[in-house]
């Protein structure tokens, strides 16, 4: 007697059924608009309070206030200084 093995995609009762989710809601399309700083614009990073020297494509490059140095960071870890 041989038996055959039935794929996944058949019904198997001892199986339970997946849940169905509804979609996620519709947003709106309206367009975020996202503040991105600009050359000589006063920004805060995680390392301190600077100023943008340099703009590539998402990285600034940030001369750090009361620190020696200049440090490249992401856009998205960028903030307006309080």
């Amino acid at each position: 007697m041989t038996t055959t093995k039935r794929p996944w995609s058949t019904f198997n009762s001892f199986r339970k059924p997946m849940r169905q989710v509804a979609a996620l809601p519709r947003t709106s399309k309206e367009h975020i608009e996202v503040w991105k700083p600009k050359l000589d614009d006063q920004v805060h990073t995680p390392n301190g309070p600077g100023t943008v020297v340099k703009i590539t494509g998402d990285m600034y490059l940030i001369d750090l206030e009361h620190q020696i140095g200049k440090v490249w960071e992401r856009g998205t870890s960028i903030k307006r200084p309080k």
